[in-house]
């Protein structure tokens, strides 16, 4: 049986332990080919359209550059050792990665799977959820899910920052995961996360519903309009009525609000919405604070505006970019 019907056969939960045991022996064996992924890829893209997604040929590359080094002879280690993890190189595209288990011990017990969607730097990605909940990723953003999402429970894991619209379901409460540092719960509701795992403060705004934020140490229910921002370093947390609670998502219309924002904060929002790396000539140009809203705001625009507002000029090379002194 060919290698990719096996794994079909896997990830659809028929596949019978002799099975297992000719797929980790054909993978063991090098027989997987280059154009036999590309067929599987293929399908399984041509049935994910409905949902937004798309075939990305540069993430194909790479995901058999990365299944070759795994079964390179002489390497110990399988393919189904690590994550799936490729990240779509073209505009607002998420490409939803099947992952098929951290070791080869967890094969033979394989019950299920994890879907995975990854924004790049510089990109941006609306999801739909199989219970009709609407995601909408900012850069540099990951959510993990299972695939049977809505059947008994609904969870997410996050890294990045999302703004979610969730179906109401009483009976299955819709959950976002936050790394290990705080949970958010919604019936059905309107609400904003933003957890970098870079960032010290992870924070959730409440648009519209109520859900509610919590971790070991503390549980807090958010009316609309509200905030809370837990510190990561201190392990405490605030809530607050936020004066426009629009500033929490204009980051889905291109616009950035700054509110006496350090530049070195403001340099990592730059760095993940156009995938460029920045740098200070001196430290304490860092903690030099902006405020202020910017509607226009291509890379030009707002490199422009924070040298016009401040004693500080800046420098272009490629994708890097230098504040110094004027």
């Amino acid at each position: 049986m060919e290698i990719i019907k096996l794994i079909e056969k896997l990830l659809s939960g028929t596949i019978t332990d002799s099975e297992k045991k000719d797929l980790l022996s054909s993978y063991n064996k090098n027989k997987m080919s280059e154009q036999e992924l590309n067929d599987y890829y293929e399908n399984k893209w041509s049935g994910s359209i409905k949902k937004n997604y798309l075939s990305a040929t540069k993430s194909k590359r790479k995901v058999w550059k990365q299944i070759r080094e795994h079964l390179h002879p002489g390497n110990s280690s399988s393919f189904f050792d690590k994550y799936w993890k490729p990240v779509a190189g073209v505009a607002a595209v998420a490409l939803i990665i099947l992952v098929l288990g951290q070791t080869l011990k967890l094969l033979s017990s394989y019950n299920t799977e994890e879907l995975i969607v990854v924004v790049e730097n510089g990109q941006k990605a609306n999801i739909t959820l199989p219970d009709g909940s609407i995601v909408r990723m900012n850069s540099a953003t990951e959510i993990r899910y299972p695939a049977d999402f809505g059947k008994r429970e609904r969870k997410i894991n996050l890294n990045g920052e999302a703004y979610f619209e969730v179906e109401s379901d009483t009976k299955r409460p819709f959950i976002v995961q936050t790394g290990k540092d705080m949970q958010v719960k919604a019936l059905g509701t309107k609400f904003n996360i933003k957890s970098y795992p870079e960032d010290a403060i992870i924070s959730s705004t409440l648009l519209e519903g109520k859900i509610e934020v919590s971790n070991h140490s503390f549980s807090e229910i958010l009316n609309p309009g509200e905030q809370i921002r837990f510190h990561k370093k201190n392990q405490t947390f605030s809530k607050t009525s936020t004066a426009n609670i629009d500033e929490s998502v204009f980051w889905m219309t291109d616009q950035f609000v700054f509110n006496e924002e350090s530049l070195e904060n403001i340099a990592k929002i730059l760095e993940r919405a156009y995938n460029i790396s920045v740098s200070f000539e001196a430290p304490e140009i860092k903690e030099i604070n902006f405020s202020g809203k910017v509607k226009n705001n291509s890379i030009e625009n707002v490199l422009n505006l924070i040298t016009i507002v401040s004693p500080l000029k800046h420098t272009v090379e490629g994708s890097n970019v230098t504040f110094s002194y004027k």
